[in-house]
């Protein structure tokens, strides 16, 4: 290997799960010899993700004006031709389909990650949904490596693409991963800080009362919604004071629809608690007693591995994408979309706050969801493909 190679990285709205991923995978792979050039639209989010990694030896930036899909083919065109890259690595199918017509003629080696699924409630955008859908198709057939970060997202992907299976794109799935080194220090830092307020303490909740947590960001597919008719089941079968939940804002503030659809509810509204946003999440979920995640649909969410190598026990809904992480583990699995189901499982968790079995899975959870075992299958993909097109 040369000592480095120019990999350029399309991605539109980098926050969340995508941006995550980026962080924990990329670093490693700039470690070994990757530069990394970012496209995105311009704002606020960009501007977060470039305070994360302008350190990084090497790291260029490329705004786009505009995340219109014209807009972002002429940018990643005119970056392509600026520029030699011996690599495309395109974030999320959108950003992997404006990137596959804008190398249409230029055949840079180009992986696709996908870190959605699509399904009724999150279907593609806009009118014209199938010619949309089509032109995405043939577009990224002409990819090298289509990436999915799960085997539900695989699954998905194929039955709503069934092009793909014919090539010449291949689909390889690399199963997402998280920084356990990184949640492990932030753990010891915390564990060693004298403190003298915890979450407890602050917002007056004594030892006897079941800590929940809800960290996902507040929109339709993270499920709040069934979590406030949950709780609201909860009160009337008089649980409702022996749990509380603390419910954090994302990096743009709260829903408000969301505090208001709980203000409105008296029960709810004494068992939740919102609090400001945090960078991380680690001492956080030290301090609830379960992590709770009634979405509705995921691709292959990291929250639920970051709880589990805490040893944190983690009520996580069957959806897809959720039920492959959480499957053989202590979890608990209600349906989604359906609240009684998932307060069942609270009122179980509530019954029985054990959290041994969780803390004795912790060690397996360092090994499973280690971010190395993804970060050395895209680093062979990486190497493969650069050879192939420097050949």
């Amino acid at each position: 290997m040369k000592n480095t190679y120019q990999v350029l990285v399309p991605v539109t709205n980098p926050l969340g799960g995508i941006r995550t991923y980026m962080l924990y995978n990329m670093k490693h792979l700039h470690d070994a010899g990757f530069r990394f050039t970012f496209l995105s639209e311009r704002g606020t989010a960009f501007d977060l993700f470039k305070k994360d990694v302008e350190n990084w030896e090497g790291t260029e930036f490329v705004e786009s004006p505009g995340r219109d899909s014209l807009t972002l083919i002429r940018t990643i065109r005119t970056a392509l031709k600026r520029e030699r890259f011996d690599l495309i690595h395109s974030q999320g199918l959108f950003a992997g389909t404006v990137a596959a017509a804008a190398n249409y003629f230029r055949r840079v080696p180009h992986l696709i990650t996908l870190h959605d699924v699509i399904v009724p409630l999150n279907d593609v955008p806009g009118r014209f949904k199938t010619l949309k859908k089509a032109v995405s198709a043939f577009v990224t057939r002409r990819a090298t490596v289509i990436i999915p970060v799960s085997k539900d997202c695989e699954m998905n992907h194929r039955s709503v693409f069934p092009s793909w299976n014919r090539g010449p794109v291949r689909i390889q799935t690399i199963s997402n991963g998280i920084d356990v080194e990184r949640i492990l220090q932030s753990k010891t830092v915390f564990e060693s800080n004298s403190v003298d307020t915890t979450l407890r303490s602050e917002l007056g909740i004594t030892p006897d009362v079941v800590l929940g947590g809800f960290f996902g960001r507040f929109m339709p597919q993270k499920g709040f919604e069934y979590l406030i008719d949950a709780l609201a089941l909860l009160d009337e079968k008089g649980y409702g004071e022996r749990f509380r939940l603390i419910a954090t804002a994302d990096l743009h503030g709260y829903q408000q629809e969301y505090i208001e659809a709980a203000k409105q509810r008296p029960g709810v509204a004494r068992m939740v608690h919102f609090i400001p946003a945090v960078g991380d999440i680690t001492p956080l979920l030290c301090q609830v007693d379960v992590l709770v995640m009634p979405s509705l649909w995921e691709a292959c969410c990291l929250l639920p591995m970051e709880a589990m190598v805490l040893g944190v026990p983690v009520i996580g809904s069957d959806c897809i994408g959720l039920r492959e992480v959480i499957a053989d583990t202590p979890s608990f699995a209600p349906k989604h979309a359906d609240a009684e189901s998932l307060a069942a499982a609270l009122i179980a968790f509530i019954d029985n706050p054990d959290k041994k079995p969780a803390q004795r899975f912790a060690e397996t959870a360092k090994s499973r969801f280690d971010v190395r075992h993804a970060v050395a299958a895209l680093r062979d993909l990486y190497q493969a493909n650069v050879k192939v097109s420097n050949g």
